[in-house]
């Protein structure tokens, strides 16, 4: 053991050591000797490194650490010896070169331009029992892309979490695991509401037995008629028309938001390309899956409001041009000022409104519309809805993984 006057004489020495350190660019190691940096070679340690040597059990820094860990995080921070030193970090921060951002950015938005009149070959297939299937899968591919999009994409994108050395290790994980806990409620609610519903059909039918056969087929005359009509795919086009055969306003109200909805995705895949291209790839793909179940909800409901296939169809196509307006501006604006990450935080809470408030509901409407009508299994149902569902996250997420290894 040291007197305390010779600990507090080596602690000086140290402070001194690491002042010297700080005004010459030279880098101090854990136990406070000086490294000399050699043609601008980086000898410090990445933030992750530091905290992972210095940390005790269970990744804790307590009180006899934290004399050790200050001095390299403030050389780190102040030392240009230091600043260059994780790569992954470097090659997040760089932004592509403005040709690669319009030429990916204008190629995705086509796509989402072609998808606004899919309509034209899928029209004749509307009501068939394999289009409704695909439709189910396509709204809860939707579900998964557009939820995973925002939560583990944008919304750490808009924050500066991004990164394998950023202020907060293993985020993606974290985030996933947010999601994880809103999907395990999902399906417990539909499980539990499969598991009453049995229960509340074996009831009644023990209780119909008495029932005369004429009253039996009053009751399913009735419910054929409610039924009849619930959805926008199942409704004979032109049973939304106003009274004098003209085009019902819900029409016009649906495209004026459809515009709006395009020019948000426009400029969040614009934003998102100048950034870099793994993000850019996220966003797109995301905006692809929703608007595809999207597109052909808006067809039918067009159809039914009194519009002929193709007026519905002109209509769509120019609701969805104004996504190149939001692409060009999200690109000026991601180019010229540093606006992103607002860009990305608006754009994460829209697609996680959409995923939750919107197509959700729209998974619900589908599995009651298919009990109602007895036209499908329940549990083929719950299969293709959950099966899109992962599928969409998997998606995102092994880009969120991986994504730093794409190579344009």
């Amino acid at each position: 053991m040291l007197p305390s006057a010779d600990v507090n004489n080596t602690r000086g020495r140290r402070s001194m050591d690491l002042g010297r350190g700080v005004q010459s660019g030279q880098t101090v190691t854990t136990n406070g000797d000086l490294l000399a940096g050699k043609n601008g070679s980086c000898l410090c340690q990445t933030y992750s490194q530091i905290f992972e040597e210095s940390s005790t059990g269970g990744g804790r820094i307590n009180a006899s650490t934290l004399s050790a860990v200050c001095p390299q995080l403030l050389l780190k921070i102040h030392s240009e010896e230091c600043c260059n030193d994780n790569t992954i970090v470097q090659e997040h921060a760089e932004k592509p070169p403005i040709g690669q951002a319009w030429g990916y950015g204008i190629g995705f938005v086509t796509l989402v331009v072609l998808i606004s009149n899919i309509g034209v070959f899928l029209g004749p297939c509307m009501n068939t029992k394999a289009f409704r299937r695909i439709l189910m899968f396509c709204v809860a591919l939707a579900v998964g892309t557009l939820g995973s999009t925002g939560f583990l994409v944008l919304i750490p994108e808009s924050m500066h979490l991004t990164g394998k050395d950023g202020p907060i290790p293993d985020y993606s994980w974290k985030m996933a695991t947010v999601i994880g806990g809103a999907y395990f409620v999902f399906v417990a609610e539909r499980l539990l509401k499969f598991v009453l519903d049995n229960r509340k059909k074996k009831k009644s039918d023990n209780d119909s037995v008495e029932v005369s056969e004429e009253n039996s087929k009053e009751l399913l005359a009735v419910n054929s008629n409610n039924t009849h009509g619930h959805t926008h795919s199942h409704l004979p086009v032109g049973q939304g028309k106003g009274s004098n055969g003209d085009v019902a306003p819900v029409a016009w109200i649906l495209l004026i938001g459809d515009a709006i909805h395009n020019f948000v995705d426009g400029l969040s895949i614009g934003a998102a390309f100048t950034e870099n291209t793994f993000l850019g790839i996220s966003v797109s793909l995301a905006v692809l899956c929703e608007e595809l179940p999207h597109e052909l909800g808006d067809i039918a409901i067009l159809l039914h409001a009194g519009l002929s296939m193709k007026r519905a169809l002109f209509y769509n196509f120019i609701a969805a041009v104004i996504c190149y307006i939001g692409l060009v501006i999200g690109i000026i604006v991601g180019e010229a000022t540093s606006a992103n990450q607002w860009i990305f935080g608006l754009a994460g809470g829209i697609f996680v409104y959409i995923a939750l408030a919107d197509m959700i509901p729209e998974m619900k409407e589908q599995l009651a519309e298919a009990e109602r009508s007895g036209s499908e299994n329940m549990l083929l149902v719950f299969v293709i809805q959950n099966s899109g569902i992962v599928i969409g996250f998997l998606i995102i997420l092994c880009l969120v993984q991986y994504g730093g290894e794409i190579q344009v």
